[in-house]
């Protein structure tokens, strides 16, 4: 084979060769960038499957945080609403010594104390703007008590027993502390449709 046929005959080769190279070189980058795409893909995925459950556990949490907000705002306003009704109640309470029936009103806060305590002796503790009518209803009531001018109330009276170990307190503010307990479920009840919230 003549010299020229020879390297006609190489670079033949090596050019069949250098095609086959290319050709693997391509075809591997193909497979490199589909692969490549493949997890792509698979990594976008996965980035938004993070993002969307990131975005739900956010929504979530600003859902529950507005919903526990208009929670405290409904109980704020419903205590508000309630409050404003005992404050309304208490101003007419003080001024319950000026009305007609209060006579009768303090003789029924005695007769539940002397009731109470019977049989024992007793210290009344009253206001003093009162003590004329506590004489009076004692003696209308024949018991005989101690009276002690020691309180300032809106009306009514307290007693303890002379060895301190019983105490009536029966002022209208401390019936009045006691039914506001007492009436706070029934009031939101009547207001709100038994949904109380408290």
């Amino acid at each position: 084979m003549p010299y020229e046929q020879l390297i006609e005959s190489v670079e033949l080769c090596a050019e069949d060769k250098v095609r086959e190279i290319k050709d693997r070189a391509i075809q591997d980058a193909e497979n490199i960038k589909a692969e490549a795409r493949g997890k792509d893909e698979k990594i976008k995925k996965k980035y938004m499957d993070a993002v969307k459950k990131t975005a739900d556990n956010e929504r979530r949490t600003a859902l529950a945080k507005i919903n526990e907000e208009n929670r405290m705002h409904l109980i704020q306003a419903k205590d508000g609403v309630f409050n404003h009704a005992f404050t309304e109640a208490q101003t007419i309470l003080s001024s319950v010594r000026s009305q007609a029936n209060y006579e009768s009103i303090f003789r029924e806060l005695l007769k539940e104390i002397l009731s109470e305590l019977e049989e024992q002796e007793i210290q009344l503790h009253i206001d003093k703007r009162d003590e004329i009518l506590c004489k009076k209803l004692l003696t209308e009531l024949k018991s005989n008590c101690e009276i002690v001018a020691d309180i300032t109330c809106a009306g009514g009276l307290n007693a303890t027993t002379k060895d301190g170990k019983f105490i009536i307190f029966n002022t209208i503010e401390s019936r009045f502390e006691r039914a506001k307990a007492l009436v706070k479920l029934e009031v939101f009840g009547t207001l709100y449709g038994g949904q109380v919230g408290m």
